[in-house]
């Protein structure tokens, strides 16, 4: 997995860093045996191999009575998808945390309709054989 943090209005620390790709990254523990199936998939129909690329961008937002307000937004493009998370909230852990959670629910969902396809491909597959037969 690719990983990019960019920054706005503040400074990135390495503490800062670490907690963003720690709980980000956790947001993807659905995937590993989706996308393995999916990457196989791809190759043995001579698609181009994706691999997971999550950039992230975690901003101070400035502006007049604003305070101290922070915004994440996350990205995470997979095989035949981009899964779109952001939040906005008075602490960078707090807006952290929410969009992982986002990108879990998300992620959860995509791995729900992939495996729906999938189950609906084989049934269509027995259905065609036993009608050959």
């Amino acid at each position: 997995m690719e990983i990019s943090i960019r920054t706005k209005n503040i400074e990135v620390t390495d503490h800062l860093k670490e907690y963003a790709e720690k709980k980000l990254t956790s947001a993807c523990r659905f995937l590993p045996a989706l996308l393995e199936k999916e990457l196989q998939d791809q190759e043995r129909v001579g698609e181009e191999v994706d691999r997971i690329i999550l950039e992230v961008e975690i901003e101070r937002v400035t502006g007049e009575g604003k305070g101290r307000i922070f915004r994440t937004e996350a990205q995470m493009i997979l095989p035949g998808k981009t899964i779109k998370a952001e939040d906005v909230s008075e602490t960078v852990k707090a807006s952290i945390d929410e969009v992982k959670y986002e990108l879990e629910r998300q992620v959860k969902e995509y791995k729900n309709k992939i495996g729906t396809k999938r189950k609906k491909g084989e049934q269509a597959f027995k259905k065609m054989r036993t009608q050959e037969e």
